[in-house]
């Protein structure tokens, strides 16, 4: 008997969760009910209830949850390989959202786009990466690559590699921009010799070098400016 009543209790209960969904907004219904809605698109069947409350009560917050490493992840039970990749995939499906409604023109009189640009993509990542972000003529954004992640090291970052990036893309404008994940986004000196050695690399190519941005938990810092234009609260 007690069986028939928890199949009761659970039966529709997706159904229903996602009814509120639409009636309240995702953004209106606590973090349990956030977090098992989400589990509906990587568990198509079942209950995710209870695996909602073991990954929040691991991890505290949903973002936490997506920030997490994947082997981390996969100590929750009922998380495998599968379901831990695609949950740590979430904020990159969100950057390629965001990156669509950017202001993809930035005025090389304007430096505050650039810094929006960056504090965009960069400002929530719990990893460090560096990026070449190049631009048009026209100051339109044109494309953007990933140089390195985790450790970062601007100058074992091969000259041919750059050279290939602009040749590809054509940009006649570019800028660094990179995070200080958990620190001051006041440059170190290894900041200092990266942008050295991408301004040479820059002028030996041809290619107009405008800013190289550093994103921090304290603000933004621009080499142009040499200062932190930005500060968070």
């Amino acid at each position: 008997m007690p069986k028939t009543n928890e199949k009761n209790i659970h039966e529709g209960h997706r159904q229903r969760l996602t009814e509120l969904v639409h009636k309240a907004g995702l953004e209106n219904l606590s973090q349990v009910q956030q977090m098992e809605f989400i589990l509906f698109y990587i568990f198509p069947r079942g209950d995710v209830n209870p695996l909602a409350h073991r990954l929040l009560d691991k991890f505290g917050a949903i973002a936490h949850v997506f920030d997490a490493d994947i082997n981390d992840l996969q100590t929750v039970h009922g998380i495998g390989p599968r379901a831990a990749m695609m949950l740590t995939k979430i904020p990159e499906i969100f950057n390629i959202y965001t990156d669509c409604y950017l202001d993809k023109r930035i005025s090389a009189d304007d430096y505050s786009k650039i810094y929006d640009y960056s504090e965009q993509i960069l400002r929530f990542k719990n990893t460090e990466e560096l990026y070449i972000v190049g631009l048009n003529s026209l100051g339109k954004i044109i494309s953007k690559r990933k140089l390195a992640s985790g450790s970062i090291n601007m100058v074992g970052v091969s000259p041919i590699i750059i050279s290939n990036y602009l040749a590809s893309s054509r940009a006649v404008m570019v800028f660094l921009t990179h995070n200080h994940p958990g620190g001051s986004a006041q440059p170190s000196q290894q900041d200092e010799k990266a942008t050295e050695f991408f301004q040479n690399i820059c002028e030996t190519l041809g290619c107009q070098y405008i800013d190289h941005v550093v994103v921090g938990d304290d603000g933004v810092y621009s080499f142009h400016s040499n200062r932190l234009v930005r500060k968070f609260a």
